[in-house]
């Protein structure tokens, strides 16, 4: 009670103010100033880089421009022979070069081996061993839905007669 009183006081006492007050006239002042937006990208370096043309990207310079020497570092122009020894990270296939290869056989021999001796074969043997992603792999050792459910039921079953095995009611 005392809250919401103290609330409606509060809140009447702050003046709602839609457009934020100024000492200069709202219609003509240079308050009203709105930047012209530019089209395409613009490359903004934060004020922390003492010498901005030497990390400004090539892709903001005109080709023209004499600050395209700067930005010939060693590390940042690679060859072809260089490119080919650097590790790919994760290779992207698009839509229609995708490998669709997996069969329902391999997939049950992955599940059997999978099934026979757990500790040994992990995500990472199994995907070396029949070319495939591990979260591939996982997508297909999930157990099914109705095995799922069975498990869930079990349990609960049991919870529920611990529960009654406690209060004394068989």
């Amino acid at each position: 009670m005392i809250r919401t009183s103290i609330r409606r006081i509060s809140n009447k006492s702050i003046p709602y103010e839609p457009v934020p007050k100024n000492k200069y006239n709202a219609q003509r002042s240079q308050f009203n100033f709105k930047p012209q937006k530019t089209s395409g990208l613009v490359h903004n370096p934060p004020a922390a880089i003492i010498k901005p043309y030497m990390q400004t990207p090539n892709i903001f310079l005109p080709a023209n421009d004499p600050r395209r020497h700067f930005n010939t570092a060693p590390s940042q122009n690679f060859t072809q022979q260089d490119l080919e020894y650097m590790p790919v990270l994760k290779e992207y296939k698009p839509q229609g070069q995708r490998d669709y290869s997996i069969t329902a056989e391999t997939i049950d021999a992955i599940k059997k081996l999978k099934e026979s001796d757990p500790e040994n074969w992990t995500l990472s043997k199994l995907s070396k061993e029949f070319n495939i992603e591990a979260r591939k792999l996982v997508h297909f050792l999930r157990p099914d839905k109705k095995e799922k459910i069975s498990e869930h039921k079990i349990l609960s079953e049991r919870a529920r007669r611990k529960e009654l095995w406690l209060r004394n009611e068989y």
